[in-house]
């Protein structure tokens, strides 16, 4: 081919992706699992018409806190707030809130009036769709070695089905922190050796007096299959007390709930609070027994007899860490709740007591006695919500949420992610959020995350030294719950 030719289509071909590039400044197939991102020429540049460069790893900046420390505490963003103490709703509109969520069959179980019979089919569809998303999936061992079938198939043959086609449900009380699985086993399984502390099997985690509806067990009676009030799955049978359905609805409804509001509340068996029996998370609740000191309140604890039934005992908390009551919902006391969690630990499911993104926030609101569903892209669908076009700009969306979000009682939602707004600093939103880490990905395409793995505060531009790949780049929803 001729050389001038050659120079002068090579011309062309650079002056049309430049004019492309200028009109959209959208690349796609960037490898960073969006059909298209944000360019950003101070963190990529054009190495040819169809591959971008992405920071070396080397050169890549652990993940720094640089949000500055008067936003770090509730009093500042309260003080930002013209009726910080306005009732937001009253009880009677919980209740009716309550209601509305419930409608939106986002899987809040209805546990007082659930059936007293479960079906073969509807346990076996369960265990089907459950076995088949598990298996489809590319999934390690805790020491990075491959799943084999048969680790899936001896556990399917543990599962104690009805010989009939129907099993009578049976009602529990948990008398212990569980960690629900998706399979029954303590065993994890990861996506990959450098995620060891995201556990697949891990479905959520539920606290000590948790209401729950035993539809299954294993033959060995070790595991129940249960419905909690906001997920359903595995959790060891030791950790639970079987009552009758007359005592379950009666704890449902409890009249007067203490309820805890710091993150971790240490449970005592006596008043002088040395007996240590177990904590409860943010948003746990028990029956008020009647007696409270200056530094103690009285509740009963659900404990279990030598055949497993429920035992009520005395339970002692720091008067500090719970409420007598429900909280009043207000913007304020939202804010005192979302930051008594200021840098608590992330952890995947509540893996080892802890919350992740979606948990964190269902404890805030618990303490309102707002029941909201398990997961972020169920929560996201809760109140007034707003989408937002990917598309935009930043600006666009920033201006959005500070406009009609209300701090303290909105929820900002990319996928996979939620966070709660609680103000605007120098025309930016700003969030407290219980996160894993940002991720980002090298010149060869490979993944690499900024571990946070706590509860910070922060604007959403962080992870904006990858292109496309801040926080509100991907922002597409937020709501208010109310």
């Amino acid at each position: 081919m001729n050389k001038k030719i050659f120079v002068i289509q090579i011309l062309i071909l650079f002056l049309v992706v430049n004019v492309s590039f200028a009109k959209s400044k959208r690349v796609k197939e960037t490898g960073i699992n969006y059909t298209e991102v944000k360019i950003s020429k101070k963190n990529v540049e054009i190495k040819n018409p169809v591959s971008l460069i992405y920071r070396k790893t080397s050169d890549k900046v652990v993940f720094e806190d640089n949000t500055p420390k008067q936003l770090k505490t509730e009093g500042y963003w309260i003080s930002k707030l013209s009726e910080p103490d306005k009732i937001i709703l009253d009880k009677k509109q919980i209740i009716q809130l309550n209601k509305d969520i419930f409608d939106l069959h986002l899987g809040i179980a209805n546990m007082k009036g659930y059936p007293e019979t479960v079906s073969r089919e509807r346990l076996e569809k369960t265990f089907k769709q459950t076995s088949s998303y598990i298996t489809k999936k590319n999934y390690l061992n805790e020491y990075g070695e491959h799943l084999f079938p048969d680790f899936f198939i001896t556990l399917d043959e543990k599962i104690d089905l009805p010989e009939g086609d129907t099993t009578n449900v049976r009602f529990a009380i948990t008398t212990k922190y569980n960690d629900v699985r998706l399979l029954p086993t303590s065993q994890k399984i990861i996506s990959s050796k450098n995620s060891k502390d995201i556990d697949r099997l891990q479905e959520e985690s539920i606290d000590l007096g948790t209401p729950v509806i035993v539809l299954c067990q294993t033959k060995d009676k070790q595991w129940c299959y249960v419905m909690t009030p906001t997920e359903e799955g595995w959790i060891q049978t030791e950790n639970i007390a079987f009552t009758d359905r007359k005592t379950f609805n009666k704890w449902i409804e409890m009249k007067k709930p203490v309820v805890v509001t710091d993150p971790k509340a240490d449970i005592f068996l006596d008043k002088e609070r040395t007996n240590f029996l177990e904590y409860a998370r943010m948003g746990a609740k028990f029956p008020y027994a009647g007696k409270k000191g200056t530094k103690y309140v009285c509740v009963n604890i659900p404990t279990s007899d030598s055949e497993g039934n429920l035992v009520l005992q005395k339970g002692y908390l720091n008067f500090k860490d719970v409420n007598v009551g429900y909280l009043p919902y207000t913007q304020r006391n939202a804010l005192i709740l979302a930051f008594n969690h200021l840098n608590s630990p992330y952890g995947w499911g509540g893996s080892n007591g802890e919350q992740d993104c979606s948990g964190y926030l269902g404890q805030i609101f618990n303490c309102f006695g707002i029941l909201l569903p398990e997961t972020s892209v169920q929560k996201i669908k809760c109140g007034q919500v707003t989408k937002l076009n990917k598309k935009d700009d930043d600006t666009i969306k920033n201006d959005s949420i500070i406009e009609t979000g209300i701090p303290g009682i909105s929820f900002v939602y990319l996928s996979g992610h939620i966070m709660l707004y609680i103000g605007h600093e120098d025309n930016k939103p700003y969030v407290i959020q219980c996160i894993w880490g940002v991720t980002s990905y090298t010149e060869k395409n490979e993944k690499t995350v900024n571990y946070i793995n706590k509860t910070i505060v922060s604007n959403l531009e962080i992870g904006s030294e990858v292109a496309g790949n801040s926080l509100i780049d991907r922002v597409s929803k937020f709501n208010v719950i109310k």
